[in-house]
Order: structure tokens, then C-alpha cells, then sequence
């Protein structure tokens, strides 16, 4: 009890102290979270229930209830660090010294918080190499929706050409300097992934394949099951701009809240999609869903596309948000002059380097993809919230019981363990398609 007082002071004093940057609405924030994972997700999910069979239905609601549980303590931890700082106890000077004056706001500061510069250094390096690749999936995704759904007379539209058109559209994410203004694409993001939605769980109805489909109730292969651990990992992939998106809410202490409902929403969006284009489509379902036989021959696919294009041109604005705001910080450009001019060129080089990086990897989306959320998704998302978690509630003299701990272990188990698999699979993949 006297931890969650010390918390809620803590994010009490957040709300009335620090106005400066928290220009996000609690919806707002909320369309964030939403629209940052729900959208390449949703295409992906069918694809990692044939990896798994129907047991994937389960894996998909028990990996959102971990995945939920460490967006929760992850901002915990903030607070947690402040209470340690603040706190004069004898016993607690030397930890809280070398972080004395510091503000703890990103996921790099929990992770010096928690385990000193060298864990920060690590967080930073996987943080950002997350969004970065998550940026590039969206940049390479909406190249290939391009050039799938310019007119065949249109031979000058090539797979690279159409990346490279999609990249001056995300270019203009520039000119948003902050989450709060990002909110603003994330509400229309909404919208447009909930259209999606519904339009791919009535197409895959009405287009289902002339032959009875394959299901499964387990894939009995470890590599396939880990695959379809990363799918579904990208499913929530969220955590790396959650620090971020905390920083920028008028009503930090509506956080849990906000995020606890979601991730509802986003489970009772994902699972629907997921479970009819499994049991439509069966093993031969793709990734992304719409490049599957009998569903691809629909006169809406191009709706799908245009609709999930759409979404990745917001999404892409919110995934490299905090990277971008690293990189402005460490160019020192709130203290140079020319501020716009410094934001404009150093977001360039960003669009550029996901451009390029797409154009190399454009055969390979689904493998990609999947390396991608086992290398660096699952440890921002399931192991270092756990760790970290674990750690300051000690270092706050307020450790946690041993049922919670048993919890946070398994989680950290559990995603080693699928991850270990899906790099595996990953790889395997990415090597037979070169």
C-alpha cells in the first residue's frame, strides 16, 4: 500500500508540476497506442495462427494479458524512480546519487534507473533499433500496397519506385514535432484500421477457397510455433513509444486506465480477424492476409490496401517519434537556432536510411517481419519491463511478493522461449528466400 501511495504522489506531482510537453489528451494517447500496433498486426495474425494451429488463439489472449501487464509496470517504473531519488533514507543515498536531478522520462533513463549506464546503453540500442525496423516494415509494407494496386498500364511503377513515392509521403511527418500532434493522424488511423477490420472478415467470407481447408489444433513444430510467437508479438508491440506517449498526457494518472482498456480493444479487434481468416483459409493464409489465392481475387482488396496504407503513413509518424526526438537531443537542436530547419534535415536522413533499408528487403516481408519481432520486439515488450519492474521496486524497499515475481519470470521465460524459436524460424526462412 505505501508503495502505490508513493507512486500515485509521485505521478500526482508529474501532473502538476511538469505541464511542459503534455499536450496529449488521454484519447488521444489512447488512439496512440491503438494505432501503433493494430494495423500491420491485423494482416499478420491469420499468418501466425497457421504457424501454430488454434492453440495460437490462446497463445494471442495470454501474450495480450503479459503484454498489457508490462506496458503497466513499465510506466510503473518511472515513478518508481522518482521515489527512489526523492527518497533521503541513509541506505538509499548511493543508489540514488548518480541519477540525482535527473528526470526519469524515457525507456533509456528506467533502464539506467534500474541497472546502471551499461543497461541503458543496451535499452537504447534495442529501443530504437526497434522502431527503426518497425519503421522501415511500415515504409517497405506501404511501397509493396503501392505498387500492388497502381494501374497495370503504369510499367514505370516498380516495387522501388513505389517505396520511394511512399517515403516522400511519410516524409511530411517532419513538420510533427511531438505525440500530442501526432494524436490528431491517430484518430482518422482509428478509424481507417476499424474499416479494415471488417472489410478483411467479410471478404475472407464471401471468397472462401473451392477446397475445405486445413486447420490445426497444434502445429507440432517448435521452429513454426516460434514463428507464430513473433507474429503475434507484433501484435503488441507498443512498449518502445510508451514512455514517450506517458510524457505527453495532460492526465498522467489516467495512464493504467487508458492503457488497460487498449489493449482490450485492441485483442477484441485482432482475434476476430485472426480466427476467420485461419478457419476460412487454413495452412495456405499469407502475410499480409490479402496476398492469400481466393482472397486476393476480390474487387475490395484494393480497399484493404488503400486502407492499410493509409494507417502505415500515421503509424510510421508514431514508431519513430521518440527515435527522432533521441536524435534531436543529442544534436542539441532545442538550443540551436533554426530549430524547424535542424528537425527537417535530421528526420530526412531517418526517412532515408528506412527508404534505402526497404528497397534491400523487399522480397522478404514476412520473414522480416517476424525477425524483427523476435530480435528486438520481444525483450522491449515482455523481458526488460519485467527486469526492470523487479528491480526498482527492490532498490524502492517495496520488492515484490513472491507470487508476482513467479509472474515476471515465467513472462521473461516464455518470451526467451518463443523468441529463441522464431529467430530460428526467422532466419530459416530469410536463407531458403535468398
Amino acid at each position: 500500500m505505501a508503495s502505490t501511495n508513493a507512486q500515485a504522489v509521485a505521478t500526482e506531482k508529474r501532473e502538476v508540476g511538469d505541464g511542459h510537453g503534455r499536450t496529449s489528451s488521454t484519447l488521444g494517447a489512447a488512439f496512440n497506442v491503438f494505432c501503433a500496433v493494430v494495423g500491420t498486426g491485423l494482416l499478420q495474425v491469420s499468418y501466425g495462427a497457421a504457424q501454430t494451429g488454434w492453440i495460437g488463439v490462446a497463445m494471442l489472449i495470454v501474450m495480450g494479458v503479459m503484454a498489457c501487464y508490462t506496458a503497466v509496470v513499465l510506466i510503473r517504473c518511472i515513478d518508481l524512480a522518482d521515489q527512489i531519488q526523492q527518497s533521503s533514507a541513509v541506505d538509499g543515498v548511493e543508489k540514488i546519487e548518480a541519477r540525482k536531478g535527473v528526470c526519469v522520462e524515457t525507456y533509456g533513463d528506467i533502464g539506467e534507473a534500474a541497472c546502471g549506464k551499461s543497461a541503458r546503453l543496451f535499452v537504447d540500442v534495442q529501443n530504437h533499433l526497434t522502431l527503426v525496423m518497425v519503421g522501415t516494415i511500415y515504409n517497405l509494407l506501404g511501397g509493396l500496397n503501392l505498387a500492388t494496386i497502381a494501374p497495370e498500364e503504369w510499367e514505370w511503377m516498380t516495387v522501388d519506385v513505389a517505396i520511394a513515392l511512399t517515403s516522400s509521403v511519410m516524409w511530411f511527418h517532419v513538420f510533427l514535432k511531438t505525440m500530442g500532434e501526432v494524436g490528431l493522424v491517430s484518430a482518422f488511423n482509428a478509424a481507417a484500421t476499424l474499416t479494415l477490420a471488417v472489410v478483411v472478415i467479410v471478404e475472407s467470407l464471401r471468397h472462401p477457397p473451392v477446397e475445405r481447408s486445413h486447420t490445426s489444433i497444434v502445429v507440432p513444430d517448435l521452429m513454426k510455433l516460434g514463428g507464430g510467437f513473433a507474429s503475434f508479438a507484433m501484435a503488441y508491440g507498443v512498449h518502445n513509444v510508451l514512455p514517450t506517449i506517458y510524457g505527453t498526457m495532460k492526465s498522467p494518472r489516467e495512464y493504467e486506465p487508458m492503457i488497460k482498456s487498449t489493449f482490450v480493444a485492441i485483442v477484441a479487434v485482432t482475434l476476430p480477424v485472426m480466427c476467420v481468416g485461419y478457419a476460412v483459409y487454413g495452412d495456405v493464409v499469407c502475410s499480409p492476409i490479402y496476398k492469400t489465392a481466393d482472397l486476393a481475387r476480390s474487387p475490395m482488396v484494393r480497399v484493404m490496401i488503400l486502407l492499410i496504407t493509409l494507417h502505415l503513413v500515421g503509424a510510421y509518424a508514431i514508431v519513430l517519434n521518440p527515435t527522432e526526438l533521441a536524435v534531436e537531443s543529442a544534436f542539441r537542436v532545442e538550443h540551436r537556432r533554426c530549430q524547424l530547419l535542424w528537425r527537417i534535415c535530421l528526420r530526412t536522413m531517418v526517412v532515408l536510411f528506412t527508404c534505402g533499408t526497404s528497397m534491400l528487403l523487399k522480397a522478404h516481408f514476412p520473414p522480416f517481419l517476424e525477425l524483427t519481432a523476435a530480435v528486438t520486439v520481444t525483450s522491449t515488450v515482455f523481458v526488460l519491463p519485467c527486469i526492470f519492474y523487479a528491480r526498482l521496486s527492490q532498490m524502492a524497499g517495496t520488492p515484490l511478493s513472491m507470487l508476482e515475481l513467479a509472474w515476471n519470470a515465467l513472462i521473461i521465460a516464455v518470451a526467451i522461449l518463443g523468441a529463441g524459436f522464431g529467430v530460428i524460424c526467422a532466419v530459416q526462412d530469410l536463407t531458403k528466400a535468398l
